[in-house]
């Protein structure tokens, strides 16, 4: 088995940990942790992966950053009262 479909498996696993840990009730707490386990595994990952690996890694954190910031972003507007 390849160093990255262990890496691979590890994220999909974290994935359904993390879906076992919030449940269906709070998708914004199931997204950041998601994002906080590839961004792990990304940086733990480093040295032992290939550069195209760590490019196809870097766009899907890209994506999360996106949906980051837009959960941010309501959570102040829903304390702001917008």
């Amino acid at each position: 088995m390849l160093m990255s479909e262990k890496i691979a498996l590890i994220i999909a696993i974290w994935v359904l940990i993390a879906l076992f840990i919030t449940g269906d009730s709070n998708l914004e707490i199931f997204f950041i942790l998601v994002f906080i386990g590839i961004l792990i595994a990304r940086e733990l990952s480093d040295v032992f992966t290939t550069i195209n690996f760590k490019d196809r890694i870097n766009i899907i954190i890209y994506m999360f950053i996106i949906v980051f910031i837009v959960i941010v972003g309501q959570k102040i507007m829903n304390i702001l009262n917008i």
